[in-house]
């Protein structure tokens, strides 16, 4: 009998410490990962914001400093959400600086529908520092199916998100 508990007392720790090392959870697979997020958010974006995040990693006693590292007075961030604010949001990450919106439709198209991703890369007001992807999906009676992203309304809209931030900033500047 104590031989049995002798066992369970040797074979149970080492149990744990193998369940906490993930020995007995699933292993993914990167390759198959990465192509989820690019079909799911549009190419690049989950990949450049953990590439970002990556390189502005901080460590753990900067938590306790009284710097924030959040896009607090982002102009350009306020300007996306103000411009998109007619559709309903998905999620909104000022740290990662990604918006994603729900599928919209207009009353008029039933049978086409948008979403938005803007990805906004740093606070100052260039070309280089947003990304809009619009990804659309037509109805065809049965299933929503996906079609080409829309590349030109996705720029028109980058250049309004620009434009708007780069008038803003000289407002503020000016008072």
């Amino acid at each position: 009998m104590p031989s049995k508990f002798l066992k369970f007392y040797l074979i149970f720790p080492i149990l744990i410490f193998l369940a906490q090392c993930g020995v007995f959870s699933e292993t993914s697979d990167p390759l198959n990962q990465e192509m989820q997020l690019d079909q799911q958010w549009g190419e690049g974006i989950m990949r450049d914001s953990y590439e970002n995040s990556m390189e502005n990693k901080g460590t753990f006693m900067d938590l306790f400093k009284n710097e924030s590292p959040s896009y607090k007075e982002n102009i350009m961030w306020n300007v996306a959400l103000d411009k998109i604010s007619f559709m309903p949001l998905q999620s909104s990450d000022v740290q990662s600086g990604i918006i994603t919106t729900e599928w919209f439709q207009t009353k008029s198209d039933l049978d086409n529908r948008m979403k938005l991703v803007i990805y906004i890369k740093s606070d100052v007001i260039e070309d280089s520092s947003v990304d809009v992807k619009v990804f659309k999906e037509t109805f065809d009676g049965n299933k929503w199916n996906t079609s080409n992203q829309n590349s030109e309304l996705g720029l028109k809209i980058k250049k309004s998100i620009l434009d708007t931030s780069l008038e803003l900033q000289i407002a503020n500047q000016l008072s």
